[in-house]
């Protein structure tokens, strides 16, 4: 069986990243709804283009395993065609020029970070079984998890348009296997406020039985969109 951290810290390079970067950068102001976060969850976040994961990771106050694109733990070239391409290009639309400064600069430190913080790697198919079977493993650690599930195809957007489903069903699944609902917390990142919020912690069983994954899910990014005003 894979063996899954229980500690809830990260390594020596992660923590000495951390502390690089708070050297350097302000610290955003906590605002949550509930300040007795609990000891594991799942927290679904909007990514803010290149600034989310970073800030959340250095700054909120729970040890946390994200969830990321798979191409991002392959080998070099793997990491710089996704950075460069679909990263840096597509999705948060820099030039040319900076995309493949970027893309080549951060390709080499990536995977020792991703690593680090024990990223768990989604998948466009059936692979999806591994990420539910990782991410069920951490949750029975109480690890609690940091998933982005905004469709970013087009960009990353400060008020999100449409959600993929994967964290509600990951939700659903903790429930089939341990017979306890998880929490879902919305987790937003106010880039021009420079805030971290939380939102009201939600159970599967909070809804109508008669709700569908993905209108769960609709009402779901509606509540992380009511954090971003």
């Amino acid at each position: 069986m894979k063996e899954i951290n229980t500690i809830k810290k990260h390594n020596w390079f992660i923590r000495f990243l951390k502390k690089l970067i708070k050297t350097f950068r302000k610290k955003p102001d906590l605002i949550l709804q509930n300040s007795n976060l609990p000891d594991k969850a799942i927290y679904f976040a909007n990514h803010s283009g290149a600034a989310g994961p970073l800030t959340l990771s250095v700054y909120f106050p729970k040890y946390l395993v994200p969830w990321g694109a798979y191409p991002m733990t392959g080998h070099y070239i793997t990491r710089w065609k996704y950075l460069y391409f679909v990263f840096y290009r597509q999705k948060i639309g820099y030039s040319k020029f900076r995309s493949f400064v970027l893309a080549s600069l951060f390709g080499i430190i990536s995977k020792t970070i991703y690593n680090g913080v024990k990223l768990i790697p989604t998948y466009p198919d059936t692979r999806l079984r591994k990420t539910i079977s990782d991410s069920l493993l951490h949750l029975s650690k109480n690890n609690s998890l940091l998933i982005f599930p905004e469709d970013s195809s087009l960009g990353y957007q400060n008020e999100i348009e449409k959600f993929h489903s994967g964290f509600v069903f990951l939700a659903q699944e903790y429930y089939k296997k341990f017979k306890k609902h998880i929490p879902l917390i919305p987790l937003y990142y106010h880039k021009a406020k420079q805030q971290i919020l939380t939102g009201k912690t939600y159970y599967l069983c909070d809804f109508d039985k008669k709700l569908k994954r993905n209108e769960i899910t609709e009402i779901l990014r509606q509540e992380l969109n009511k954090l971003s005003i």
